[in-house]
């Protein structure tokens, strides 16, 4: 699947005839945001906020001291680094890692999609063996990232299934390093927006239609890697795309709608759509 007037792009290393990002010395390939993502995260910033000073103004009523109230929102934040830290400790002792000697090829896919995403550091790369998720993640702790792929993408034999799904997913995770979406100051900022229903789900859907959109600048061959997630390494390749997209205008109902308003990721089928039809944005809402 490609866009209109796609750049040509070179072979893929490790995977001749199949398209990767931009070399490191040509122009970084620019993708939008989701247009809900930059007001919706301002909203979040600032419910977060206001949870952060009503709960100040509770520990300063209780307490009577500034001390204990300023230790509260400085606590959560220490939390939530430490969360973040046994996070990433858990990828790293128990994952298999990604690196030029262990998947060379998928390592090199990883190096050139960064290097055309403008990042200056590639983020380490981990398998998630087993499981129920088929997605693929991108976190961080401190001033490391790193990305988190499904087994789903590699066959009995230890290869890849699909080298140009395999770069539109990694290049949807790198998108979410490139957008800061990772960041820790900015989780913490909006940690307050996931106690309030539907709210952080929305900015989470706008991130991923943002990730998307970076995937799509440097892989459009790959968009149908959307029907991973939908079928999985297995079956993705009987799926019809444009079938299921064209449900996300014709599925109606209350509890289809309710659902689409509370999960974190866009439903496949309004991602496909979104990923098939370049010239609207992903829907967020209604």
């Amino acid at each position: 699947m490609s866009g209109p007037g796609a750049d040509q792009r070179p072979a893929l290393p490790g995977y001749p005839g199949e398209p990767y990002a931009l070399d490191a010395d040509e122009e970084v390939v620019p993708a939008p945001a989701h247009p809900w993502e930059a007001p919706l995260l301002a909203v979040c910033v600032g419910v977060t906020l206001l949870m952060a000073a009503g709960l100040v103004h509770a520990v300063w009523s209780a307490t009577g001291s500034w001390v204990w109230a300023a230790a509260v929102p400085a606590a959560v934040a220490a939390v939530y680094w430490k969360v973040r830290g046994l996070l990433y400790a858990r990828r790293r002792a128990e994952s298999v890692k990604i690196s030029p000697t262990q998947f060379p090829e998928v390592y090199r896919t990883v190096v050139s999609l960064a290097a055309g995403m403008g990042l200056s550091r590639t983020p380490e790369v981990y398998v998630r063996v087993g499981g129920r998720h088929r997605e693929t993640d991108a976190a961080g702790h401190g001033l490391r990232r790193y990305l988190v792929l499904s087994d789903e993408l590699f066959g009995p034999d230890g290869r890849v299934r699909d080298p140009r799904a395999l770069a539109f997913l990694v290049a949807h995770q790198l998108g979410h390093v490139a957008a800061g979406h990772a960041g820790f100051w900015r989780r913490t900022a909006t940690l307050g927006a996931d106690l309030v229903p539907g709210l952080g789900a929305a900015l989470s859907r706008a991130m991923e239609y943002t990730a998307d959109n970076h995937a799509y600048a440097h892989v459009p061959e790959g968009a149908y890697a959307a029907r991973i997630t939908a079928g999985g390494g297995r079956l993705y390749t009987r799926i019809n795309m444009g079938e299921m997209a064209d449900r996300a205008r014709t599925d109606r109902g209350f509890s289809l709608l309710l659902y689409h308003l509370l999960v974190r990721r866009p439903g496949n089928t309004r991602r496909m759509a979104a990923l098939r039809d370049r010239t609207r944005r992903g829907r967020v809402f209604l």
